[in-house]
């Protein structure tokens, strides 16, 4: 039987600095995936455990998400392959790694996809970042069948805490939580200067909260020139935005109140010395960084400086919490979603199970129909081609009949007697032959 697993590492139990050496940019994921399911392009092409696989990265966890018959095998073989993609060793891993199994497993996407799991409560980002896990893992060819679904229905269960409870209505998101932080820091933003370092989805998404905010003066560098000149158009007429190019993000640091770094760089991007140079031809103006960045964008000794304050993605937090917090109504909600829908997969996932069982006993039916049926026609001497179908009609909807009740009995198997021993029983009852009992 396909059992489910999920090994990873959150915010909840690492910090940034070992969260960003497990990080995955986009370009690395299929690498990765193909390594996971032993694809054939890969060195150990036909020794993996798992028969699906699905890497969801973000700026909170890294979590690998499997389909596999042998759980033990499974997780030794994911442990393997995060050792050697992030050059951390087995052992370093050992005790930062959370495991999840089955329904368990289920039930943590889908927390996840509802932001019931994010560093920010309700987040919206999230539920785009898991649709996206399970398209990368499509095009990949790791995804299968089961999570192929698994996914699908973490995106609904995440739409439906989104529109159905008051999480949903709050909209939180780490643009807003970062407006907080800088009216919190610098009062009215609309006479401050923004600098936006890096033009992907989370950055274009704070310029526009910024933006309606007040603040009016965004200036957009990317190592793509043409991308930071979209960003900027993309904020509309309410907003004085302009594209700079990269080489020249040292020098208008100087104007800048707020920095938002977010470039999925590998490496540093902002650098101390070029901060410390900017704050000194600027004195008495403080200057807010936010490096949302996973790994970081900032060198981490920025906060150091004078009249500097550097929050990195974790510090968002402390932002978040100060809110009024979600009523427990309003999280019990979310919670009762999150069983409902993970119920309904655990049924699906029980009557996929019961497939070939089912296809058995039909095959077994509709032979012995279709032999008593010819002998029954031969006996029947002439009839017309619509007697014939009549007879053959009658035969069908007979079996039809008989088996309706028996396969609802596989499709929702008592809970108390294990799957195995269950279908052994069908088996021998209705003296079937001993195939497998597992969905190809």
């Amino acid at each position: 039987m396909t059992r489910l697993l999920v090994v990873g590492v959150s915010h909840q139990f690492a910090a940034l600095s070992v969260r960003e050496r497990l990080a995955f940019s986009r370009e690395r994921i299929p690498h990765l995936l193909r390594a996971l399911t032993g694809q054939p392009d890969e060195a150990a092409a036909d020794s993996s455990p798992l028969s699906e696989a699905v890497l969801l990265s973000t700026c909170n966890r890294t979590e690998v998400y499997a389909a596999a018959k042998d759980l033990a095998a499974a997780e030794s073989w994911i442990r393997g392959c995060l050792a050697r993609s992030t050059g951390l060793s087995p052992a370093a891993l050992a005790d930062l790694l959370y495991v999840y199994t089955d329904q368990q497993a289920v039930e943590h996407l889908l927390r996840v996809a509802a932001g019931l799991e994010s560093l920010i409560l309700g987040e919206n980002e999230i539920l785009g970042q898991v649709r996206q896990a399970g398209e990368i893992a499509q095009e990949a060819g790791s995804s299968g069948h089961i999570l192929s679904t698994l996914f699908r229905l973490a995106v609904q269960a995440g739409k439906r805490v989104r529109s159905e409870t008051e999480i949903g209505r709050a909209g939180r998101s780490v643009a807003t939580v970062v407006v907080q932080l800088a009216e919190r820091y610098l009062g009215c933003l609309s006479k401050h200067t923004a600098l936006i370092v890096g033009a992907g989805k989370i950055s274009s998404l704070t310029a526009r909260a910024l933006v309606q905010a007040g603040l009016t003066c965004i200036l957009v560098a990317n190592r793509t020139y043409d991308r930071a000149v979209s960003v900027a158009r993309s904020l509309g007429s309410r907003a004085q935005a302009r594209a700079v190019h990269f080489d020249a993000l040292n020098e208008v640091l100087t104007a800048a109140d707020i920095v938002i770094c977010s470039t999925g760089a590998p490496h540093t991007v902002l650098h101390t010395d070029a901060v410390r140079k900017a704050m000194a031809a600027r004195p008495q103006r403080p200057l807010l960084i936010a490096d949302l960045a996973v790994p970081r964008d900032a060198d981490p000794e920025i906060g150091n400086l004078p009249g500097v304050c550097l929050v990195d993605i974790d510090g968002l937090e402390d932002t978040a919490c100060a809110e009024i917090p979600f009523t427990q109504e309003a999280r019990q909600a979310a919670e009762d979603i999150v069983h409902e829908e993970a119920s309904a997969f655990n049924e699906w996932l029980i009557s996929r199970r019961a497939v070939p069982l089912i296809q058995e006993l039909r095959q077994q039916a509709d032979a012995i129909c279709c032999q008593q049926v010819e002998q029954t026609l031969r006996r029947m001497g002439d009839l017309t081609p619509r007697q014939e179908r009549l007879v053959k009609a009658m035969g069908a909807a007979i079996v039809g009949k008989m088996l309706h009740a028996p396969i609802q009995g596989l499709k929702h198997p008592p809970a108390q007697v294990p799957w195995e021993e269950y279908a052994e029983m069908v088996r021998q009852l209705f003296d079937l032959s001993n195939a497998g009992d597992e969905a190809h």
